[in-house]
């Protein structure tokens, strides 16, 4: 990824981490801009080459804002003529065969795991099409449609929009990363969580081990642009040790994932809940950087725009 200015920084080191990650968003910005305009303004004729040209990153949030404006335009139509959403589905079928076909040749292997994260979503979007369409969706305020998983590009910005909640996309750099099967009841979970993270709040998945609890907020992660910091509790853990990852967190924007939370020991927990209440109210003031006393130190510089915690039990 080209940075589009020099990095510098004359004093701590940590300042010019800073100024790299404040780099590294606008550069992830402005390419998802370029390649989302590239496809629309027709340079690609085929949706193939289109990919081979762009960053693994631009191929996955583009395609959605694409697929988000298109479905829209679609429901809007399927009001007037009844048969726009069956037309949006046999492309998307039809775009999902063309992708499939090249995976079956011989292609470099990063350009196949583009392709193959691309088939993973484009297969759910296929099925979303497919259940609007038999539900008959003429209105894109319908609920069936208000609960996926939506992209947009809002002044160069992308947002997403998912019931009633509205994020932006993190911008973190995240390279050709892997999908996971999006399933029911990972549109469910993802729900709960995006409604979680635009009310402040922290999610707290709980169910059987193994069923993916911490594979579905990572993969919402990647969905979302974020950094998501696997953290594996024991009943080690101090409120010192808590302390440190928060801070650090606080001043990423990153998610924290703290798995098997249940094992802390109670005395820790009612320290973490106060701590974690501390970042709450420092978020719900919605001044991204600005500096906010945690545990004695004054000065914490927070990206707290981002910061969200998940807890799994």
């Amino acid at each position: 990824m080209l940075f589009k200015s020099t990095v510098t920084a004359k004093n701590a080191v940590e300042q010019w981490l800073g100024l790299l990650q404040k780099e590294m968003e606008v550069s992830v910005k402005r390419i998802i801009c370029i390649g989302y305009n590239e496809w629309m303004e027709g340079k690609f004729k085929k949706k193939i080459e289109w990919i081979e040209a762009q960053p693994s990153q631009v191929v996955a949030v583009a395609s959605q804002i694409i697929w988000t404006m298109m479905s829209e335009d679609a429901i809007k139509e399927n009001a007037n003529t009844g048969e726009a959403l069956e037309t949006h589905l046999n492309m998307i079928i039809n775009q999902l065969k063309e992708l499939t076909a090249v995976v079956r040749g011989e292609i470099p292997a990063i350009l196949r795991k583009v392709i193959v994260a691309l088939i993973t979503i484009e297969v759910h979007n296929r099925d979303i099409v497919d259940s609007l369409n038999k539900a008959g969706c003429e209105s894109a305020g319908d609920f069936l449609w208000q609960q996926q998983l939506r992209y947009y590009l809002e002044e160069d910005k992308t947002m997403h929009r998912q019931v009633t909640s509205k994020l932006e996309y993190g911008y973190e750099y995240l390279g050709a990363t892997s999908r996971l099967v999006i399933t029911p009841l990972t549109d469910r979970c993802w729900i709960t969580i995006t409604s979680a993270v635009a009310h402040k709040l922290g999610a707290n998945p709980a169910g059987p081990a193994g069923t993916g609890k911490t594979e579905s907020t990572k993969d919402l992660a990647k969905a979302l642009g974020r950094l998501c910091i696997v953290f594996n509790c024991s009943d080690q853990i101090t409120a010192n040790m808590m302390n440190k990852l928060f801070k650090g967190l606080a001043q990423q924007g990153a998610w924290a994932c703290l798995d098997e939370f249940n094992r802390i020991n109670i005395e820790v927990l009612s320290v973490i809940a106060q701590q974690l209440l501390i970042i709450r109210m420092a978020l719900l003031r919605e001044r991204a950087y600005e500096p906010f006393e945690f545990e004695g130190q004054s000065n914490l510089e927070s990206f707290l725009c981002n910061y969200s915690v998940s807890c799994l039990l």
